[in-house]
């Protein structure tokens, strides 16, 4: 129902996610101008992504240096600090200098696999068309009953594989405080993945069944897992499997919408992500405690792919 308690601090992971995110379309952005040689696309995607001063500003700044990696760590500086991210004395961890290093060491990792795995575009001879890099989604699906469920995101990325005959991927970035094995086989199945390359599909008229997980770790331990790249395959059956999910789920919504009370409880969700659940005080709590409870909490954030569709 769309509703939590009220927050004294911030969501500081969701907060330096969306930092992350933004250099990460900023590193993009500078591939198509100085890997892929396509001036015009790079700044056509750098004004749609950041806003025309924004970039500006970062660009020339990015201009000044000589160098690739000196041009990215001039380009994580400032992306990152003009992102409204600032520190939180209770977190040292999700600090603006731990990210701005993350990001180099991002950088470093994956600027070995720009010339084999350039950003996709609709049209390399106009920048106006549709480019691979932070594209936003705002889909209906509708199903063989008539129902229609309406679904948004944003892709990250969309590269293609020059290896395999410029096959078209999906890149998906990710911050985590852990890369391990768990963490890697968590998107062999996840139905995100799934949905976020069939609506690729029917939004470009692309065929796209691979893609390119990239993990980062917001504060380095620089023990080699700093960074992980997980490739991924989806197929027909694999998105007719998502597609029931969201109709299953959707469905369970609409019956409950108005009804928390007499909803099914799905205890084994208490503990996921690494930490309990914050309503178990909630769910634990009396029919009457629960319709306190509810009096005290307020809506909920918009996640920033609703900022960006109602935009």
């Amino acid at each position: 129902m769309q509703r939590t308690y009220p927050q004294k601090g911030r969501a500081l992971a969701l907060e330096a996610g969306e930092a992350m995110h933004q250099f990460f379309a900023a590193m993009r952005v500078w591939q198509l101008n100085c890997v892929q040689k396509l001036p015009d696309h790079a700044v056509s995607a750098g004004y749609r992504i950041f806003g025309e001063a924004r970039w500006k500003d970062v660009w020339s700044e990015v201009r000044k240096q000589s160098g690739d990696m000196n041009q990215l760590s001039t380009l994580a500086m400032h992306i990152l600090r003009s992102s409204g991210y600032y520190d939180d004395p209770d977190d040292q961890t999700r600090t603006l200098s731990n990210m701005e290093t993350g990001a180099m060491v991002y950088a470093r990792e994956t600027y070995r696999y720009l010339e084999s795995y350039p950003i996709w575009c609709a049209d390399y001879k106009n920048p106006v068309k549709p480019i691979g890099i932070e594209q936003i989604f705002d889909v209906v699906l509708e199903y063989s009953d008539g129902k229609r469920i309406r679904y948004i995101g944003t892709l990250d990325g969309i590269l293609l594989n020059r290896v395999k005959d410029n096959r078209i991927t999906m890149a998906e970035n990710k911050t985590a405080s852990r890369l391990d094995r768990a963490w890697i086989e968590s998107f062999k199945m996840r139905h995100q993945i799934t949905g976020y390359m069939a609506c690729g599909q029917s939004l470009f008229g692309i065929e796209m069944w691979h893609a390119r997980v990239y993990g980062c770790k917001i504060k380095p331990s620089f023990r080699g897992e700093d960074v992980h790249i997980e490739s991924v395959y989806r197929d027909k059956a694999a998105v007719s499997h998502w597609a029931n999910w969201v109709y299953n789920q959707v469905d369970i919504y609409e019956r409950y919408q108005g009804d928390f009370e007499h909803a099914e409880r799905r205890t084994h969700s208490c503990n996921r992500y690494f930490r309990p659940c914050a309503l178990i005080p909630f769910c634990a709590d009396s029919v009457e405690g629960r319709k306190e409870q509810w009096s005290q909490m307020v809506p909920v954030e918009p996640t920033p792919s609703e900022r960006a569709v109602q935009s």
